[in-house]
């Protein structure tokens, strides 16, 4: 129901500002128990948001027997009001480490929580407006790192938004993904998200070039040097699953969205790699 392969997604930029946050010298003052609390938090929160958008899903009809989709719903396996609970509960869950977080560091934390709270919970809307992939950029892109630098060293240290681009982007590519796929049944159901604004064609080059963006964008931080040279060094390892995917993507033209059945997982572990990329290059860097 929570969909625990999908975790990276909101693992990476908190595991990823830490060390970047060490390699720029905070490590004195760095608190660890708040940065693992930050990570049980946000993992905490990204699944209740994955049992709320199914559950939202389902009551929109965007989730449906003929949408390629987790069945525990329309399957009748489960009950909307089963996932509704679940989901409550594991927010509830997410905001008490969230106000933990919140006595041990500052109310500032609001600034980033509540917002995070607000987009996860419209996030179902966005979707119908083509604004989902911008919602998930902002909740796994951007928000991560600011919390997670006030949490750990008590400022909001604006240039942990370098991260954003690489961590965010694979993040936004692994929704892509999944709405590429879902393109047929979403437009039925009335949902218009990214991927069918631009149509099928333009949403496959698009996450091809998303495959990459990690890679460039990491070369050009190291020559300018934002980054350490060793992000670039362990990223361009991650090159391997970017071809892949990039093939798999291709074959769209082939075998239509079927291709897409299980890019969002592939994407993931594309995820995982670039983003142990980047954090083993500032912990080499830092050491």
């Amino acid at each position: 129901m929570t969909r625990p392969w999908s975790f990276v997604v909101s693992a990476t930029p908190v595991i990823a500002t830490s060390v970047f946050l060490i390699w720029k010298g905070y490590g004195p003052q760095f608190d660890w128990v708040n940065a693992v609390l930050a990570l049980v938090g946000i993992m905490l929160f990204h699944a209740a948001g994955n049992v709320f958008s199914d559950y939202k899903d389902y009551l929109t009809g965007v989730d449906s027997k003929e949408a390629f989709c987790i069945p525990n719903l329309v399957s009748g396996e489960f009950k909307a009001e089963d996932y509704k609970r679940y989901a409550l509960l594991l927010f509830f869950a997410s905001c008490a480490v969230g106000l933990v977080l919140t006595f041990r560091s500052g109310w500032a934390l609001l600034a980033v929580g509540i917002p995070g709270l607000i987009l996860t919970l419209l996030y179902s809307k966005t979707k119908f407006i083509a604004l989902g992939d911008l919602d998930i950029f902002v909740v796994f892109g951007l928000l991560p790192m600011l919390g997670t630098s006030y949490v750990t060293v008590g400022v909001m240290d604006w240039s942990t938004l370098l991260l954003s681009i690489p961590v965010g982007i694979v993040t936004v590519a692994v929704l892509h993904a999944n709405n590429t796929r879902d393109i047929p049944t979403d437009s039925r159901a009335g949902a218009k998200s990214f991927a069918a604004l631009i149509g099928e064609k333009a949403s496959v080059r698009l996450y091809q070039a998303y495959m990459w963006t990690p890679i460039a964008y990491t070369a050009v931080m190291a020559v300018a040097g934002l980054f350490p040279f060793w992000t670039f060094i362990f990223v361009l390892c991650s090159a391997v699953i970017a071809l892949q995917n990039t093939r798999q993507a291709q074959k769209y033209f082939s075998e239509g969205l079927a291709a897409f059945n299980q890019l969002d997982l592939m994407t993931a572990k594309l995820q995982m790699f670039s983003g142990l990329g980047l954090i083993l290059g500032f912990i080499v860097a830092a050491l």
